[in-house]
């Protein structure tokens, strides 16, 4: 169970300056850590910057009630106080401007963010964590990977992507109070919707004092926290949203929603997401765009798989790169093994995409599932529409709605949502990947729409795909 613990949240935003003075001067100011955490009121906060021809720094503009105690410039310190009290208009988050000036009489801006915030965290490691709330800091254990059973020499986090530019913001590792290392990040509100999260994911990397990305975690943000949408099926407690989505569009024919419930994509035992299309009905193979720290749209990576890029420790390092299937070892994106243990049934596996709690299922969870007799018998055009079938269990005769998110195929890892019938391919399918594994195969979940007469319309609880397809994910319970 998350503990919520009130903190203060100084969060620093700085632009890094250098530029030339003359031939043989330059200035810099930057802050490496963008975030500063005291457990109350009151209390004085920290953060450290680094420069370089900068001979001070002068406030020119600080939030009411807040006070800056010391700059020092030896150091490379920056100390402030929060408000003690609240009485006298006294405020909880604003901006505090400095002026940074060079011996030459030149200046820097610096702007910081201070925001009075709860401390959200996640006591329970994972690859994924799910921040549903907005104006809070969440934070967890950087030097831990997987189900907490990897150690990590974790010396830097930062950002590698985000689906939104400011999705996840004032990423900061740092020791906490009790002396451990602590990452976090602050997830602020949407602006247009009071009390909502701009919804979307995220990926963090951990850096070694290499510069080498060692793990990464997925952060999912969301309105809708997937455990309490959550259903039974087959006797497990299923999430009725795709991992990664922000909800499930249940049959609804308007684009955004449908969007919206498609979720991330996974090869096959890889931990790390990867994004669906740009938009919901494939008008080309383009990927869903997606930003670095600065703002800036940066691309996935597609490579083959080789000796040295199809293993597991590569793909580790590589979370943004797509490894296409391997013919000569059945299109795994392994290069010469078969490894059953990425993924799990019998244990939750440190290499599992799912948030804490929650594991990829095995192929019984979509047993006895079958396309309900409402949607097989509608009008091809109207099926076309909804991108998606309601599937019934034959057993209970309940109804789960699966969207039809296609896949990014095994040969060249680009989005596809046909199928693979040359003749009559057609304009969606659905697949959701399990742990359970059919010799150079795994197992999942496939449906899709067939001809305009509909008597093609199908479905395959346990069908074998190639590993190196990347598909979405339904998480049950543990």
């Amino acid at each position: 169970m998350r503990r919520v613990i009130c903190s203060i949240v100084l969060v620093v935003s700085l632009c890094v300056a250098l530029v030339a003075c003359s031939k043989d001067e330059s200035n810099l100011l930057e802050v490496p850590s963008e975030s500063i955490i005291v457990p109350n009121a009151g209390v004085q906060g920290t953060t450290t910057f680094d420069s370089r021809n900068i001979t001070s720094l002068t406030p020119t503009s600080i939030p009411n009630g807040w006070t800056v105690d010391n700059i020092d410039m030896y150091k490379g310190t920056i100390t402030v106080t929060a408000p003690a009290s609240f009485d006298n208009e006294e405020v909880r988050r604003g901006f505090l401007h400095l002026k940074g000036y060079t011996p030459t009489g030149k200046t820097r801006g610096v702007s910081i963010f201070l925001a009075i915030a709860e401390t959200i965290p996640f006591n329970d490691a994972a690859n994924c964590y799910v921040a549903t709330t907005p104006q809070k800091r969440y934070a967890f254990n950087p030097m831990v990977g997987g189900n907490g059973d990897v150690e990590l020499a974790t010396t830097e986090i930062k950002l590698l992507w985000q689906t939104s530019a400011d999705l996840v913001e004032y990423i900061d590792m740092r020791e906490n109070e009790n002396g451990a290392m602590e990452a976090s990040f602050f997830i602020d509100e949407d602006e247009q919707n009071e009390g909502r999260v701009v919804a979307g994911n995220a990926l963090i990397g951990a850096f070694n004092s290499t510069g080498e990305i060692i793990w990464s975690w997925h952060i999912w943000v969301t309105n809708n926290d997937p455990s309490e949408s959550a259903v039974e099926l087959n006797d497990q407690i299923m999430m009725n949203v795709n991992l990664g989505a922000e909800d499930n569009s249940n049959g609804s024919t308007n684009g955004d929603d449908i969007y919206c419930s498609y979720g991330m994509y996974y090869q096959w035992g890889r931990k790390d997401p990867f994004v669906g299309p740009l938009a919901y009905n494939f008008p080309s193979n383009d990927d869903d765009n997606i930003y670095n720290s600065d703002g800036y749209r940066i691309p996935l990576e597609y490579v083959d798989s080789t000796t040295e890029q199809g293993t597991v420790e590569w793909a580790t390092a590589h979370p943004m790169a797509l490894i296409k299937g391997y013919k000569d070892n059945g299109y795994d994106w392994l290069y010469n093994e078969h490894n059953t243990e990425l993924w799990s049934a019998s244990q939750k596996s440190k290499y599992d995409p799912c948030p804490a709690g929650w594991r990829v299922p095995d192929s019984s969870l979509f047993a006895n599932l079958t396309i309900a007799a409402s949607d097989d018998d509608l009008a091809w055009s109207e099926a076309q529409k909804q991108y998606g079938f309601n599937l019934v269990n034959t057993k209970t005769e309940r109804e789960y709605f699966f969207t039809a998110q296609g896949r990014r195929n095994y040969l060249d890892c680009r989005l596809d949502i046909f199928n693979d019938d040359e003749t009559l391919p057609v304009p969606w399918s659905g697949y959701y990947w399990t742990v359970t594994t059919d010799g150079t195969d795994a197992k999942a979940l496939y449906f899709d729409l067939n001809t305009e007469t509909r008597t093609g319309n199908s479905i395959d609880p346990s069908r074998s795909m190639q590993r190196a397809n990347a598909m979405p994910v339904r998480c049950v319970r543990e």
